[in-house]
């Protein structure tokens, strides 16, 4: 794979590993709200794994905030995009970034709950008619007891570190990425800029990426939330346009987080 082909693969996953698994769906599947109640029903059932009923209790606090359409991860979505990030990995020396210093924090911040060393774990995502993008909920066990391995809690520890990293010194950098749309995957300059988000429930960062001369290419915003409780780590995220630097979406996912969060007390 090219350098550009591998960055431009990072950054479509960074710490929203995976986002678009709604697209596994059919439409007819995400329209019908009687199967995604049944799906929600299913993940907060008495007999379901923690992290599936606090998954279904941020999914749920989603719908009522107007993200009708949600759709859970199989196994199999799920597995393809651990696959994936395993393909992604070392990628760092293959970066085009400048500092290039920052080239190992966004290796690093190309994590997600759904990449940790653990046997329990969910995600549910979740979109809305009139949103270009697409939000999610991811939780995974971390501690022996809720079913993660040993180097789970480090995982979430370095993608703390990257976080920060990136929000103090890598926070305004320029990057080539490959375009798609030009022969022989034609490189484009984009400028990458970030901010840390702090909340009541749980911390992250906001980072959007734009071309540096304003033409060609497309934009992308992407703001993550991610706290640890009760031995698991749970991280909201939503990545599409630049409607996701409102304060209104900083807001949807403190609620949805405190709701995932509150479930597993």
């Amino acid at each position: 794979m090219t350098r550009t082909g591998k960055l431009t693969k990072v950054l479509a996953t960074i710490s929203v590993a995976g986002l678009g698994l709604t697209a596994c769906s059919s439409d007819d599947e995400q329209s019908d709200g009687s199967s995604q109640e049944h799906q929600l029903d299913t993940l907060l059932a008495t007999d379901a794994s923690p992290d599936q009923r606090a998954a279904g209790a941020g999914a749920s606090m989603a719908v009522e905030l107007g993200f009708e359409q949600v759709q859970p991860a199989t196994e199999e979505a799920l597995g393809a995009v651990r696959d994936s990030a395993e393909e992604r990995a070392g990628s760092a020396q293959e970066m085009t970034v400048e500092p290039q210093s920052c080239a190992k924090p966004i290796e690093a911040l190309d994590w997600s709950p759904i990449l940790a060393a653990s046997d329990s774990m969910t995600r549910v995502d979740f979109g809305r008619e009139n949103f270009s993008g697409v939000g999610s909920i991811e939780i995974a066990g971390i501690s022996e007891d809720t079913g993660g391995e040993a180097e789970a809690a480090d995982q979430v520890a370095a993608h703390r570190e990257a976080v920060e990293e990136i929000t103090t010194k890598c926070n305004d950098l320029t990057m080539m990425l490959a375009d798609e749309s030009e022969p022989d995957w034609a490189e484009l300059e984009y400028t990458f800029t970030a901010e840390p988000v702090e909340t009541e429930t749980g911390s992250g960062l906001l980072w959007q990426r734009y071309p540096t001369e304003g033409e060609g290419g497309q934009s992308t915003t992407a703001l993550t939330l991610m706290a640890e409780h009760e031995g698991h780590v749970i991280m909201v995220a939503f990545i599409g346009n630049e409607e996701i630097a409102d304060a209104e979406f900083q807001d949807i996912s403190e609620a949805i987080l405190a709701s995932a969060v509150g479930q597993l007390e």
